[in-house]
């Protein structure tokens, strides 16, 4: 079973703005051609409402909440290989409690960070968090 989430609702320029989140409490992804079908059937009960307006003039959002920063399943660590991260230790490491790089690869057993050309094996057991590192480029 899925979860709904209104996470905006209000009127703006004269129409109604909704935006939901569609989740899946089993942290699975939620795809696009379920974002649609949640749409449509939730456009068809805001067409049918009887609180709606006569004219119904409405915007309807629906999507799915953003990439976790933090990395814990294998997929995750599919999906973002080659993105920045910081992995964060549970014991220093040559005085560090982390390093920054790009995820290169990770198994049950090395969690591998290129760091500026060098390839850094981190044990899994000495691994606290993986955390994606955001693009500080970006104007906000």
């Amino acid at each position: 079973e899925n979860d709904l989430v209104v996470v905006d609702c209000r009127y703006t320029r004269g129409k109604l703005l909704i935006k939901v989140e569609h989740r899946d409490p089993d942290n699975n992804s939620v795809g696009i051609a379920e974002c649609e079908k949640v749409s449509r059937a939730l456009g068809f009960r805001l067409d049918n409402a009887d609180f709606m307006e006569e004219d119904k003039s409405y915007n309807l959002v629906v999507s799915t909440p953003g990439a976790k920063e933090i990395l814990t399943r294998d997929r995750e660590f599919e999906a973002f290989r080659g993105f920045p991260i910081v992995v964060t230790y549970r014991e220093e490491v040559k005085g560090k409690g982390s390093i920054e790089g790009v995820l290169y690869e990770r198994d049950d057993e090395i969690l591998q960070v290129n760091v500026k050309g060098r390839i850094v094996k981190v044990p899994q057991s000495n691994v606290a968090e993986v955390r994606l590192v955001q693009d500080q480029t970006q104007a906000p």
